[in-house]
């Protein structure tokens, strides 16, 4: 409410106000930084994963809204279930979707759609095994092309100063990478 102006209009206190609120940035840099270093399998156990990425679009929303970008979940009547670490998966989510909100102009929207896709093996046999697709669409301007090969790299961001630590694609990659996404 202070850095808002509804309690007072002097400026002092309105700098106090952010300064106050530098801690709440820290703590989710430290606690990214933990995430990326101990990476651990967690325990996994069958979830709606449209349920999921509706809950996290909701738990997202104040924040589109702000920006004035609205989220929608594509996914039918589908009921996709995958055995998951649910509270990993919100992260990856979570990490996707704000980017997408970020990188989306005013009256933008940023779609998740979920298909299930059956696809060949990464192991180069024949075999085609059934998968959980997650996308994330948003309408912004894109990645820059000399960005694109760096952009799961810990550290690397395109944001400005304050906006990013650089680890939210790089622990996304790693989650879906234990996921055998």
């Amino acid at each position: 409410m202070i850095a808002s102006g509804e309690v007072s209009s002097w400026p002092e206190v309105r700098e106090m106000a952010h300064v106050i609120r530098e801690p709440d940035r820290i703590v989710r840099i430290l606690r990214q930084l933990l995430d990326f270093a101990r990476r651990k399998s967690p325990e996994r156990s069958p979830t709606d994963l449209v349920k999921l990425a509706r809950e996290t679009a909701a738990f997202l929303e104040p924040l589109a809204a702000k920006r004035g970008v609205a989220v929608a979940v594509e996914s039918g009547a589908l009921v996709l279930e995958a055995e998951v670490g649910v509270g990993q998966i919100q992260q990856v989510l979570t990490n996707l979707v704000m980017n997408a909100i970020q990188a989306s102009p005013a009256g933008g929207t940023v779609e998740v759609g979920l298909t299930a896709r059956t696809i060949a093996s990464n192991k180069g046999e024949d075999l085609e095994r059934p998968c959980a697709c997650v996308e994330v669409r948003d309408s912004g301007e894109g990645i820059p092309e000399d960005a694109r090969a760096r952009i799961f790299d810990p550290f690397f961001t395109t944001k400005p100063v304050g906006e990013g630590t650089g680890l939210g694609l790089s622990v996304a990659y790693g989650i879906v990478a234990d996921h055998r996404g």
